[in-house]
């Protein structure tokens, strides 16, 4: 089951995967939680309003599209830009062996 991530352990997760002396990828992490704080106000006025808003214009009365939707899209869009320029570092790097070659001879196991 999903569960809403805590603004505060988001941005203690993406602090530890940045090079924390990069005052350029702390910006990046607080612009990108400040950008996450948004869209979940902007999720939550969609989710109360509908995705369609009544609107009144004298005597018409017709449904359009809710304006927030629009801004939801721009975030999210500015939120996938700022993710793909963040440098993360790798958490637990796999360890490589030294010792063995990309061209090894087969194994016996390998042949049969």
């Amino acid at each position: 089951m999903s569960r809403t991530v805590k603004i505060t352990e988001l941005e203690k997760q993406l602090l530890l995967r940045i090079d924390s002396s990069d005052l350029v990828e702390i910006d990046k992490v607080k612009r990108y939680v400040a950008l996450v704080k948004q869209t979940r106000k902007l999720q939550t006025e969609i989710n109360k309003h509908g995705v369609l808003t009544k609107t009144v214009n004298g005597s018409q009365e017709f449904m359009k599209a809710n304006p927030a939707i629009k801004d939801l899209n721009s975030l999210t869009k500015t939120l996938i830009s700022l993710e793909k320029s963040i440098k993360f570092e790798m958490i637990n790097p796999p360890v490589l062996n030294e010792d063995k070659k990309d061209n090894d001879e087969p194994e016996v196991s390998d042949l049969y």
